[in-house]
């Protein structure tokens, strides 16, 4: 029998500002990518080398961006072997030490882990693993927020983890929305992995959403999407006069996220840094 052929694949790393990935990978999402990451101001697509088109493709992923505005350049293209990417990507990942009673873990390594809170999660490649240093400063500032038998509302929430980790911290009712399909399905998965029974998920856009009143709002998402809605956050936390926890937020933007919620009768509690990103927590207090 001969050898059976073995494929390649083309990887094209662009150059795209962090703010703007979320968008260029819907507008992206048509192409047969077999992967897509993310990275500090640039992303990576590989592509099957059957779809290469001798490199068309690459200058076609530009002209989509650039006819939005989305500033890109091709930074890289490389050519790869194929590999079982699944196992080595699940190899790299280890459980991310939050804080001394916080982990996040794998499901295939929560056996490893002893910690007072663990947060198992069925990472998925396609859209993130709930590891990001965003994602850990709001877990931090959660266990300094979060009271019992409180109701909060994670906004835009990926893999689950903030809704989770409220749960696990003694809310009470907890309301969990994301725009993406795939994020309500891992976050549903995730969900049953940590036995958590007061999490309701919906798929919605925050420009639509009628939000309830809650005591306080984890909303880790990108600055185009908080200062538009800022007001239904303040609207949210009417009664409670509760807290926002605010990240996505890179350094550049943070007084500016600052000063839009003042606008709508927030105080600015504290800004925790880990590297460019920042989270804002705020109280609503009209």
């Amino acid at each position: 029998m001969a050898d059976l052929v073995k494929k390649h694949f083309y990887k094209i790393t662009l150059t795209i500002p962090e703010e703007f990935q979320e968008m260029s990978s819907a507008l992206l999402s048509d192409f047969p990518f077999t992967g897509i990451e993310d990275e500090f101001d640039e992303q990576s697509f590989t592509i099957e080398d059957v779809y290469w088109d001798n490199g068309n493709i690459a200058n076609q992923l530009l002209s989509i961006l650039e006819s939005t505005s989305i500033p890109a350049e091709i930074k890289d293209i490389m050519i790869i072997e194929d590999q079982n990417w699944n196992a080595i990507w699940e190899e790299s990942l280890e459980p991310v030490q939050v804080n001394e009673s916080i982990v996040i873990t794998p499901i295939w390594k929560a056996h490893q882990i002893e910690s007072p809170i663990k947060i198992i999660i069925n990472p998925q490649m396609s859209f993130g693993t709930g590891y990001h240093s965003t994602t850990r400063m709001v877990c931090r500032k959660l266990q300094e927020y979060v009271g019992a038998n409180s109701h909060w509302i994670d906004a835009g929430c990926g893999s689950g983890v903030l809704a989770i980790l409220a749960e696990k911290l003694g809310a009470s009712y907890i309301y969990a929305f994301d725009n993406d399909e795939w994020s309500i399905a891992n976050t549903k998965e995730n969900i049953h992995l940590n036995n958590c029974t007061s999490i309701t998920v919906e798929q919605e856009s925050i420009f639509s959403i009628n939000l309830p009143q809650v005591h306080g709002i984890a909303a880790n998402l990108y600055r185009n999407l908080l200062i538009p809605n800022i007001h239904k956050f303040a609207k949210a936390l009417e009664d409670s006069k509760g807290v926002l926890i605010m990240s996505g937020i890179l350094r550049f933007d943070e007084q500016e996220i600052i000063d839009c919620a003042v606008q709508h009768n927030f105080i600015h509690i504290s800004t925790e840094y880990e590297g460019d990103w920042t989270a804002i927590t705020m109280r609503y207090n009209p």
